[in-house]
């Protein structure tokens, strides 16, 4: 082949590459553009009556419109269920939506249940599917396993979980396992006895989760087996002695857990390596400033997901007791710095989430019936307000979806 003939092979290999990355930037932009168009909204859990720990107020789970160019909220639907539909978690598929019905009274008659829902927040379409027994009193929290086939509530009076299959349609089935746990902690008004607080899936495990009991200070460590329909404790991690664990998250790339103790105000860190080991504890912190002589009950915990900054929500009586607390994270062992506090704009965060993007955090204030946004700032992670103060009857939990 002679030189000319080279030099136009060469010619048209430069204009094939740049084609195909011309494609590939057209492609990476279209994508870009329909994320950016996507709709997005906010599902509320709330309560909706009175109880001894809280006035509930409201009508059932809210449905808001979200922008997120402005970080405005705007009410949509309400979706009138059973009562106290406080935490909702969502399908994976954005289908459909799942109620912990935090029904409570000590009698046999009154039971907690869990409630499922076909969502369509575009249609603003919103069909009940099924209602059924959460397996215990005040169920509190509730995930959809990683094997999108069955749910996982948490009954905080009762002190277990339960498993609950999901049908093609999204339906809930009755529970099909129970794990009891057994005990009690040095705190004689709020241990004494097991309070399964939170279930949380157990990272790249598609059959095993974690739940975290306050009334023994224990964290669970548990795998599902669907072909046995058997739940398997493998192995537990213990908190302070007293501490009272509510929430928790983890790191989303690191090998760390983020523990949020309610009875003494701290997040105690651990590494993990495996689900049927124990956690190695690393560091126990304040969510409060040093040497503050407030008194808090912290109630969510939330890792941002740059993974450098970690929040946690105050609930006391002070504006600095009524506060998210913001901490670094050390990117080589996954350790906490305390910032700052910053006041929620209401009375007892009961939850706060951040948006998907990243740049905004909503606070739920449940006793001032108010929804709070902040703007995030991407270097040091401190929260600024945006003037977004929304009202919402006593709020307990927010699930962001985009569609």
């Amino acid at each position: 082949m002679n030189k000319p003939c080279l030099s136009l092979l060469f010619l048209f290999s430069l204009l094939f590459v740049s084609c195909e990355s011309t494609t590939e930037k057209k492609g990476k932009t279209t994508v870009k553009t329909e994320e950016s168009m996507a709709e997005q909204f906010v599902f509320v859990g709330t309560y909706t009556r009175k109880e001894g720990h809280v006035d509930g107020k409201a009508k059932g789970i809210y449905v808001l419109r979200w922008e997120e160019s402005t970080g405005s909220l705007s009410l949509l639907d309400t979706i009138e269920s059973l009562p106290n539909p406080s935490y909702i978690t969502i399908h994976p598929n954005g289908k459909y939506l799942y109620a912990a019905n935090e029904l409570a009274d000590g009698s046999e008659a009154v039971v907690g249940q869990v409630g499922a829902f076909s969502i369509d927040p575009v249609q603003r379409s919103y069909q009940a599917l099924s209602n059924v027994s959460a397996m215990g009193d005040a169920p509190c929290h509730l995930m959809v396993l990683p094997d999108q086939a069955h749910a996982v509530v948490a009954n905080y009076v009762d002190g277990n979980v339960a498993i609950l299959p999901l049908d093609d349609q999204g339906a809930l089935g009755e529970a099909v396992a129970i794990a009891q746990h057994e005990g009690k902690g040095p705190n004689a008004g709020r241990q004494a006895g097991p309070h399964a607080h939170m279930v949380h899936p157990f990272p790249g495990e598609k059959d095993a989760f974690v739940a975290v009991d306050l009334g023994i200070d224990q964290i669970i460590h548990y795998q599902w087996n669907n072909e046995e329909q058997a739940l398997k404790e493998v192995a537990r991690t213990a908190t302070t002695p007293g501490a009272g664990p509510r929430h928790l998250d983890f790191h989303p790339i690191g090998h760390q857990l983020y523990v949020l103790n309610e009875l003494n105000h701290t997040v105690e860190v651990f590494e993990y390596k495996t689900v049927t080991a124990a956690f190695e504890r690393k560091q126990i912190i304040s969510t409060l400033p040093e040497n503050s002589a407030g008194v808090s009950y912290p109630a969510a915990i939330k890792v941002h997901p740059s993974g450098k900054f970690l929040y946690a929500s105050n609930r006391g009586n002070t504006e600095e007791e009524n506060s998210i607390a913001i901490f670094g994270i050390d990117s080589q062992n996954g350790e906490l710095t305390f910032q700052k506090v910053v006041h929620t704009g209401g009375n007892f965060p009961r939850d706060f989430e951040i948006s998907p993007s990243g740049e905004y955090v909503l606070a739920a204030n449940q006793n001032s019936g108010n929804i709070v946004v902040f703007k995030v700032d991407p270097e040091n992670g401190d929260l600024s307000e945006t003037g977004t103060d929304f009202a919402i009857p006593t709020p307990v939990c927010l699930k962001f979806l985009s569609i």
